[in-house]
């Protein structure tokens, strides 16, 4: 059915560019044509695009992805009947690009009859090539040589295809009854790859296969006066059905001729796998290694959700919104996971784990504004917003276990061990903005206002309600309470120049997680300023800062923003555009963390939760002040002008540039994307053959290199040159 939708798309969008493809002479690309009492518009351009690469194909895929061959770059159609005579759609515009292999592509569709129908439909697809190598990457000890091997992909590799489809249609839309119904279908397949702990970590294929799809119906009715009340019901549904098992990285035979997966990282200090891995040129039988491995766990979803909301200026000077939903899901999620091998930490030689697990999600928002105009130069504004959801699940597992002393061991007698497992997630918030707004002149205005959170989360194992008469359980409650103030100003000292400035801050009484702050304060900012008819200068800043002051703490965040931008247009064969954005973000606080190799300030065995008696419940016993910083400076820029009346002429730069530093638990990792220099010069010319016809070509280089040193993975550096030539069609 989709492939059917997809290519009737593309059929149509084809179809129309041959029937439409000569105008009437005279005729304009900058004027519609009329074709049967319609205005008609086209475009279409079709190219050749050449890639030329040096360096990480990796990086290249993961980053750029584009290949060579024939390419559908572009394509638009539009048909407009001003005065509504059209017989079956009185509006029509289709429109696509990417086609014939470009990792995205897009057909958009629409076709309207005015007071009939509004319909809409539109196809995306998306390739996504991840292979970023330093990604998951163990990178192996180097003083480990004579069994290095070099893992130089990221273990958690995509290779993935997302298609994703949207339909609208809005029956009698300007009527007072109105119909919308819609459907969007989202489904992501392809190879991709993942690990999993036992001993050690062991590569897994995973083939990433997941579904999800969207209905909805709802109505609107106008009958009351300034007033419509939508009613709406949506269901999803989403299906994954990826599962997992053993891939080959590090196979080797054990005495007896049988292979094993020895695994990812060889840390012998740490016997991972062990040790030594081999006696006499065979794997050694006590390191830790796999047969097989493998892991199903389907899960099926479906949500029904309703809403009601109201919207009505009815009453004199004052505007109000009301909104509520409700929504029950509920998930089905049979398990089995299987692993032959062998643990040497604990003695394992083949277990299974395995079980249906089912949960419940319950949710309720609700939320109503109010904005009343108390003069014709003030406002009060009101927002307030309700949300609860819970989720009770329960888990009926099985596991076996069957001992063993070395990997020749035929597995021991089976160890079976049931569980019941229940639970219960809650949460339940409300939050109330309240803001005065008033502009006494048209030169200057501000707001005021001031803003209330409450969040209740709540945990239980197994599942209990608080309250009279409840079972006994071990739960966890906490209970936030966050104040907020606001305030901005904006100010418009000529008709060419205008200010805006806000400021929020926050402060809370508790906190959820370790990163989620107590204090907060954001300050935005903006400048416009038109020049003159031909030049426009923008500006903008944009500071958030956070902290969570506790001892054992002392979280520290802040993202601060800036950029500008310039437009010059003095006339149509020139043009000039500037853009720069400059960002700083930073990340710190406490860690506990274990390891062989302690990182410059570190207090070992200083974690406050580590106790030397119980070292067993708690195996991270050093403490450090971790920090994550990072600076990135993005600027764009391009010229275009015409030397002549047929050619166009453009040339442009582009770069990133990162500066970081972060805290380094391994000597080996580089730094990575924390620093690096992207750099995207680029050019292109349009000739305009005859009229409405133009042969063009366009130029990028594209060049990514990082600012530290390689480290044992494949180098991440790359460049390349993308020229695509080209004919238009537009009339």
């Amino acid at each position: 059915m989709f492939a059917t939708v997809r290519a009737s798309l593309v059929v149509l969008l084809l179809f129309a560019s041959v029937v439409f493809a000569q105008a009437p002479s005279g005729t304009s690309a900058d004027q519609p044509t009329e074709v049967g009492g319609y205005q008609v518009q086209q475009t279409i351009e079709l190219g050749y695009r050449f890639v030329d690469r040096v360096g990480s194909q990796q990086s290249y895929n993961t980053f750029i992805d584009q290949r060579e061959g024939p390419r559908l770059l572009e394509q638009s159609l539009s048909f407009r009947s001003p005065r509504h005579t059209g017989v079956l759609f009185d509006d029509l515009y289709v429109n696509s690009f990417g086609w014939g292999g470009d990792p995205e592509n897009v057909a958009r569709a629409r076709v309207s009859k005015y007071r009939l129908y509004d319909f809409s439909a539109m196809f995306r697809r998306d390739y996504n090539r991840f292979d970023y190598p330093l990604l998951a990457n163990p990178l192996n000890p180097p003083d480990q040589t004579a069994t290095h091997i070099p893992v130089n992909l990221t273990p958690h590799r995509f290779d993935t295809a997302r298609r994703m489809y949207d339909l609208g249609l809005t029956v009698l839309p300007q009527s007072n009854f109105s119909v919308r119904l819609g459907y969007t279908r989202n489904r992501n397949e392809g190879h991709t790859f993942s690990t999993f702990h036992e001993g050690t970590d062991v590569l897994l294929n995973q083939p990433w296969n997941y579904t999800s799809n969207d209905f909805r119906i709802g109505f609107d009715l106008k009958f009351i006066p300034k007033t419509v009340i939508s009613y709406d019901q949506f269901v999803s549904t989403y299906k994954n059905d990826t599962n997992a098992s053993l891939a080959q990285f590090a196979t080797f035979p054990l005495p007896n001729g049988a292979p094993v997966e020895l695994g990812l990282p060889w840390n012998l200090l740490a016997a991972s796998p062990c040790t030594v891995p081999f006696v006499g040129g065979f794997v050694n039988p006590v390191c830790n290694g796999y047969f097989n491995y493998f892991r199903n766990q389907r899960v099926r979803t479906t949500t029904p959700t309703e809403q009601l909301s109201i919207t009505t200026n009815i009453i004199p000077r004052v505007n109000l919104l009301a909104r509520g939903s409700y929504s029950s899901g509920d998930t089905d999620t049979p398990y089995f996971e299987f692993f032959d091998g062998f643990v040497a930490r604990t003695a394992e030689r083949q277990f299974t784990f395995s079980g249906p697990a089912r949960v419940r999600r319950i949710s309720t928002s609700a939320e109503f504004g109010a904005t009343i105009e108390l003069t014709g130069w003030m406002h009060l504004n009101n927002s307030f917003r309700l949300d609860n959801w819970r989720i009770p699940g329960s888990w009926n597992s099985i596991g076996t276990i069957n001992n063993g002393a070395s990997l020749l061991d035929v597995p021991g007698p089976t160890i079976t061990t049931p569980a019941f497992i229940t639970s219960l997630l809650k949460h339940n918030s409300y939050q109330n903005t309240i803001q005065l707004e008033f502009a006494p002149s048209k030169r200057f205005g501000a707001h005021i206002g001031y803003r209330f959170r409450h969040r209740n989360v709540f945990h239980a194992t197994p599942e209990a309600e608080r309250g009279p008469g409840a079972a006994f359980a071990d739960f966890d409650e906490i209970e936030v309470n966050d104040h907020g103030a606001l305030a901005g100003i904006w100010v418009r000292p000529t008709d060419e120049l205008r200010f805006n400035f806000d400021v929020e801050a926050s402060s809370a009484d508790n906190q959820i997680t370790r990163i989620s702050p107590r204090q907060k304060q954001n300050y935005r900012g903006r400048v416009n300023y038109k020049a003159t008819d031909w030049a426009t200068l923008g500006g903008t800043v944009n500071f958030w800062e956070s902290r969570n002051s506790l001892s054992d703490i002392r979280y520290r965040q802040h993202y601060r923003n800036a950029g500008f931008i310039i437009t010059l247009l003095p006339n149509e064969r020139f043009s000039l555009d500037l853009s720069s954005n400059f960002t700083d973000a930073l990340q710190n606080s406490f860690i506990c963390y274990n390891g062989t190799f302690l990182a410059p300030g570190t207090i070992p065995n200083g974690c406050p939760t580590f106790d030397p008696a119980q070292a067993f419940a708690n195996n991270n016993p050093n403490w450090l002040y971790s920090r994550y910083e990072d600076t990135l400076f993005d600027f764009n820029g391009s010229v275009n002008f015409s030397p002549v009346r047929r050619v166009r002429l453009s040339v442009g730069y582009g770069v990133v540039n990162a500066t970081g530093i972060t805290t380094i638990l391994n000597p080996l990792q580089p730094t990575g994307t924390l620093k690096f220099t992207f750099q995207r010069p680029s050019a292109a010319a349009s000739f305009e053959v005859v009229r409405n016809v133009s042969l063009n070509a366009y130029w990028n280089y594209d060049q990514y290199n990082e600012d530290t040193f390689v480290g044992p993975t494949a180098p991440r550096y790359f460049h390349s040159n993308r020229a695509v030539v080209s004919a238009r069609y537009a009339f």
